[in-house]
């Protein structure tokens, strides 16, 4: 893998788009090749000294952040179509020290006097 970014179309500003686990990062860099969009993935070992997952950095050009935008939002739509998910409740925590808690799974709030929700049945803690 490369350490910096290449193209090898026309030379651009290469913005970092994020890092990603190797197998991610490949689906990503073939979805949107396969729309005409250069990505590049490379190494770095600055972010992983030892025992970490294979992650690479996703980096492409400036001028097609907007069509990557679109991409990435379509492949989004796609995923999540159809599933009953509030990307809101994946922030919830369950804080014993509060009265009441909101259930990241179902978006159920109840008595943290339970450590369970009475509707989904999800686990806040053992005893």
């Amino acid at each position: 893998m490369n350490d910096q970014p290449t193209f090898t179309e026309e030379t651009g500003d290469s913005v970092l788009l994020g890092t990603a686990e190797y197998a991610e990062g490949k689906r990503i860099q073939a979805l949107l090749d396969e729309r005409g969009i250069q990505v590049t993935l490379a190494s770095n070992p600055e972010s992983c000294k030892k025992g970490c997952k294979i992650t690479v950095e996703v980096f492409a050009r400036e001028k097609d952040l907007p069509a990557i935008r679109e991409v990435l939002e379509a492949e989004k739509s796609r995923v999540f179509d159809g599933l009953e998910f509030d990307p809101e409740l994946a922030n919830e925590v369950y804080d014993p020290e509060r009265g009441t808690a909101r259930c990241p799974a179902c978006g159920t709030q109840f008595s943290t006097i339970s450590k369970e929700c009475p509707d989904c049945g999800l686990v806040f803690g053992i005893d």
